[in-house]
């Protein structure tokens, strides 16, 4: 194992230019983990702001609703044990995981205790310190925190923003590869932006990885939620030797309180290095949680097409708020997933967002939580109640 030790928070190891707005101070590229800035702010506000206009997941779905979807009796949770599942998780569930991944099977799959862990455990077991990872930007937040506090050196891949969306800078790319990096991470369906590569620029990034002989670690989390089916990337893990892939029930799905991520990958040393790890975080996964994953997973099809129906409609309503409000923002679309960026033009994004909180009771996410300049807004349009949400935005004085 390349770093068997997991970071360790003793007083004054667990922050690093955290600040009350929300901006993160400094610059840095190596050094102790930062508060989670995006985390920190819903842990404020989440719960107690009645719209969410920024919200990254689909319509939460209750288990009721999963019963009827899948024609599952409400017997068969009921009459589920409660006792440790394998660590790898459960092998209905890996295998009901691995037919979304052309040529995989349930040995290539690892099932963790939310995306979160995957990301954490993944990382410990890829880096070391003193290592190189070019993070795709903006980026959630662990996708490169983790990375600082092992210690690597932290180089930053950022999309380009256009007069109507996002691009790739693949000569940047190519220059930052120049400088020995051991992983690659990226994220596609992008959050916070909603890009997504075109197949041939996808097949450019394999390309570049195989050649240089990197890892790629691929955030997939909002797989599934692309326009149109077809429009869907290969997972990485499928594509490249190699690579990991992450997915999960809490985007796609409309399941985070199911808490179940998964990585998949044709490697299986590093995946019993990753799994071995695991042993000291949560060791394995909620029973109730994988048994209702695996009855997702097998109701794939039409769970998806509702979210992305759901998601098409509120882009029609998000159009039409910003054609109504040209003068104060422009909206970028989301190529595919439930999330994209709206620019505004005559105030900073965390003060718009505060601001509409406290007269719309409505929560927008600010650009600077994933460390953008003051100046964008996430909004998210999966949620039934982006309408409404909608609606309290528009109440906010000016």
């Amino acid at each position: 194992m390349r770093n068997p030790k997991v970071a360790y928070f003793a007083a004054g190891h667990g922050r690093a230019g955290a600040c009350i707005d929300g901006r993160a101070s400094g610059g840095e590229t190596v050094g102790p983990m930062r508060d989670f800035l995006l985390e920190r702010y819903y842990a404020r506000h989440e719960f107690t702001t009645r719209h969410a206009l920024s919200a990254s997941d689909c319509e939460p779905r209750t288990l009721a609703e999963l019963l009827a979807r899948t024609g599952a009796p409400a017997e068969a949770l009921l009459r589920h044990p409660l006792g440790y599942t394998e660590t790898r998780g459960a092998p209905a569930l890996r295998a009901a995981i691995a037919r979304h991944y052309p040529g995989c099977t349930a040995e290539d799959v690892l099932v963790c205790n939310a995306p979160e862990e995957a990301i954490y455990l993944a990382m410990h077991v890829l880096l070391a310190p003193g290592e190189r990872v070019i993070v795709q930007t903006p980026c959630y937040q662990s996708l490169k925190e983790i990375a600082r506090g092992i210690g690597c050196e932290v180089l930053e891949w950022p999309l380009v923003e256009g007069e109507r969306g996002w691009r790739l800078d693949l000569a940047r790319l190519d220059a930052l590869l120049e400088r020995g990096p051991r992983l690659l991470v990226t994220n596609a369906p992008h959050n916070p932006t909603g890009f997504q590569p075109g197949a041939g620029e996808w097949r450019a990034l394999g390309e570049r990885v195989r050649a240089r002989g990197l890892r790629w670690f691929s955030d997939e989390m909002y797989r599934g939620l692309e326009p149109e089916p077809g429009l869907a990337l290969e997972p990485a893990a499928a594509a490249v030797p190699g690579a990991l892939s992450l997915w999960g029930m809490s985007k796609s799905f409309g399941l985070a309180g199911l808490r179940i991520g998964w990585l998949v990958t044709h490697d299986a040393e590093l995946l019993a290095r990753i799994e071995a790890l695991k042993d000291y975080t949560s060791i394995c996964s909620n029973a109730l949680g994988e048994l209702a994953a695996e009855l997702a997973l097998d109701a794939a099809e039409p769970i998806l097409a509702e979210n992305r129906a759901r998601i098409a409609d509120n882009a029609r309503r998000m159009a039409d708020f910003a054609a109504r409000h040209a003068e104060r923002l422009t909206w970028l679309p989301p190529m595919a997933g439930p999330v994209g960026l709206a620019r505004l033009h005559s105030e900073p994004a965390t003060r718009h967002a505060e601001r509409v909180r406290l007269d719309g009771d409505a929560l927008l996410v600010p650009s600077p939580l994933f460390d953008l300049e003051d100046r964008f807004v996430r909004v998210g349009l999966g949620r039934a109640s982006f309408p409404q949400a909608l609606a309290g935005w528009e109440r906010a004085r000016p």
